[in-house]
């Protein structure tokens, strides 16, 4: 996989970053890639929500400490990644949702990728596969 020029990254990727969960080398090539200057990572501004939500739910369910949630988001918001308001992506993401079967939530970064003429990395298998085949499958790497 490519990590030169724009790469949307998504939440399964982004937590990857500051927890333990399988698969963190590969996105921390992803993250060294945009600290670096190769790459520029851009996401909806639906990452916040959704990486913090990861990181209250690991503490909810007593994996991570308070301070540990704490450090990670700090580390997280100065991850580099550029933010796109996901209001103007909405009426694409609702497309592509109707047309792959997609969450929506998840047809927000392709719409995003396909916007910015950009490449998604994911570490959602079912994303990935669910998207084989369509005309936004070429925009979607896994992992």
């Amino acid at each position: 996989m490519s990590l030169r020029g724009a790469i949307v990254v998504d939440a399964n990727v982004a937590v990857k970053w500051y927890l333990p969960e399988g698969g963190e080398d590969a996105a921390m090539e992803v993250l060294e890639a945009g600290a670096g200057g190769e790459a520029t990572l851009i996401a909806p501004d639906l990452i916040l929500p959704e990486v913090g939500n990861v990181f209250w739910l690991r503490h909810r369910r007593g994996y991570i400490s308070r301070e540990r949630v704490l450090e990670a988001w700090e580390a997280f918001q100065g991850a580099g990644i550029s933010l796109m308001e996901s209001g103007g992506l909405m009426s694409f993401a609702l497309e592509i949702a109707l047309g792959t079967g997609c969450a929506v939530y998840d047809a927000l970064y392709v719409a995003l990728a396909e916007a910015e003429d950009a490449r998604l990395v994911t570490a959602d298998r079912k994303l990935v596969r669910t998207l084989e085949g369509t005309a936004f499958g070429g925009s979607v790497a896994q992992l």
